[in-house]
């Protein structure tokens, strides 16, 4: 925890020696270097129950942690008349003060590039590389499991002048962990999607969009004795609309149906409503409110559980305090019901999460960010195991060179 907290005092006094205009000049608009160092005391390091629960699963009884996290990375941004290609590369350090066998590295890489032919015709190639350990949330035990995603696609679509739109994308994605319990759960993603379009008028869009998504689970999954594979195909559709009411109001939504087939495992086959909704509202140039709920249904990699229906409704604030510092604050409800697989013998399962956060944010010089946040999560559960509550205080501080 010194070690974090003498970081963090060293690099806030060495940060205003560089110059901003001078590394603008020397770096200009295209490179984007950036470094950071952030200061975290979590209550519930594992998000177990109680403290008995955490002697059970690591042998120690201490349940909350400080954590000092190290990130270093670079932006890049090029562009030439209306062709662009936007670069992220970022590595983070997060090592702990109590529990040091959590320390672990987060890496991501992800690129964009958007071109324009006749600006009427928009193609965009995107790619990503990610490794992060599996949240604690979805995965309790003393080792690290940390999971991988590389995944690219491509999209195209043109505008007419009439306010026609048409577009076509195609993304595809590989996951897998670390640990080898987890085989089972790793796939590779392949998403077909089409869209059709139209603007009546410069501040309203409305959209048809359908889906089909094929998942590969190269590993059997065990269901009792038997081995089931549990690939898959999904089809969905989805029809929404996205519109500005004068200056201050904005709201966007859809509603849509998702059906997902096995290949063998046809008892795990599900289908249901789906469906997004969002508002945003700006009473003043400096305060912004924002209301959204929307429905899900998501596949569960559980051997006695199908899907989960998420049913969530947030709310946030947004507030510029001054030209310098800027203050938020977010709550959302989520309530997840865990259908069955028939005949399976098992207690039914729903939860209750909650995430609520607050964040004040301050840049007291060019280039320079001091933060401050707090955030609550909790899960509420009919197996009470898996219940838990977590606070964490974070503060940190960035530098954009």
């Amino acid at each position: 925890m010194k070690a974090g907290i003498k970081t963090l005092l060293l690099t806030a006094m060495l940060a205003p020696a560089f110059d901003g205009q001078a590394q603008a000049a020397l770096l200009g608009d295209t490179l984007k270097p950036f470094a950071s160092v952030t200061q975290s005391y979590d209550s519930n390091i594992f998000r177990v129950k109680d403290s008995e629960q955490q002697q059970a699963l690591t042998g120690d009884d201490t349940l909350a942690d400080f954590i000092t996290m190290v990130t270093v990375g670079t932006r890049l941004h090029y562009q030439i008349s209306a062709q662009t290609l936007d670069l992220m590369l970022k590595r983070d350090y997060s090592f702990y003060s109590h529990y040091s066998n959590q320390d672990s590295n987060r890496d991501l890489f992800s690129g964009n590039l958007a071109l324009s032919v006749f600006d009427k015709l928009k193609i965009t190639l995107e790619g990503k590389y990610a490794q992060a350990p599996q949240s604690r949330s979805d995965y309790r035990g003393t080792q690290i499991n940390e999971q991988r995603e590389l995944a690219g696609g491509v999209a195209v679509g043109y505008e007419m002048t009439m306010g026609v739109g048409f577009a076509a994308a195609y993304r595809h994605s590989n996951v897998d962990y670390s640990l080898p319990q987890f085989r089972a759960n790793e796939y590779a993603h392949d998403l077909y999607a089409a869209t059709v379009s139209y603007r009546p008028s410069s501040d309203t869009r409305f959209y048809g969009t359908v889906q089909r998504e094929f998942r590969d689970y190269p590993t059997d999954m065990r269901l009792g004795a038997t081995l089931v594979n549990n690939s898959n195909v999904s089809d969905s559709v989805r029809i929404g609309l996205k519109r500005t009411v004068g200056a201050k109001t904005a709201v966007s939504g859809y509603v849509g149906y998702l059906e997902r087939r096995h290949d063998q495992a046809s008892d795990r086959d599900f289908d249901g409503l789906i469906g997004q909704a969002e508002i945003t509202y700006n009473w003043s140039p400096r305060l912004a409110f924002t209301l959204n709920g929307e429905r899900q249904l998501y596949e569960e990699t559980y051997a006695d559980r199908i899907y989960s229906v998420n049913d969530a409704f947030g709310v946030g604030l947004k507030y510029q305090v001054s030209s310098k510092v800027k203050a938020s604050l977010s709550e959302k409800l989520t309530w997840k019901s865990f259908q069955d697989v028939p005949n399976a013998g098992v207690a039914g399962r729903s939860d209750l999460l909650q995430d609520m956060s607050a964040g004040l944010e301050w840049a007291p010089i060019n280039r320079l960010t001091v933060s401050l946040g707090y955030q609550y999560s909790t899960r509420d559960s009919d197996d009470p195991a898996l219940t838990f509550s977590a606070h964490t205080i974070q503060s940190g501080i960035t530098y954009s060179f």
